[in-house]
């Protein structure tokens, strides 16, 4: 699976997501989104239910991916921080299969 359709998956979780929040709570939806940090409305139990929804439409895709691994936690840049780095890591990540 190549990156940009990795990013559209994510983007689409982002937007599923978004479906359940409020008005003040959306989550940018656009490719080069932060995720984490002050920019975002993304709190830890949001991640969490991102990071579901993720890998089970990556799953329909034939990619079994585990995003809440002690691999991704513990890296020194967190992959969490933005669509991209989202995008990077799961690409590297089925690369690497």
């Amino acid at each position: 699976m190549d990156k940009p359709s990795i990013k559209k998956i994510i983007v689409d979780s982002i937007k599923n997501l978004n479906l359940s929040r409020g008005p003040d709570e959306q989550i940018d939806e656009s490719p080069d989104a932060r995720l984490l940090g002050g920019e975002s409305n993304l709190d830890s139990l949001g991640l969490v239910t991102l990071l579901i929804d993720i890998e089970d439409n990556l799953a329909d895709h034939e990619c079994q991916v585990s995003l809440m691994d002690e691999k991704a936690m513990s890296r020194n840049r967190s992959p969490f921080r933005s669509v991209e780095s989202l995008a990077q890591y799961i690409a590297d990540f089925i690369e690497s299969r």
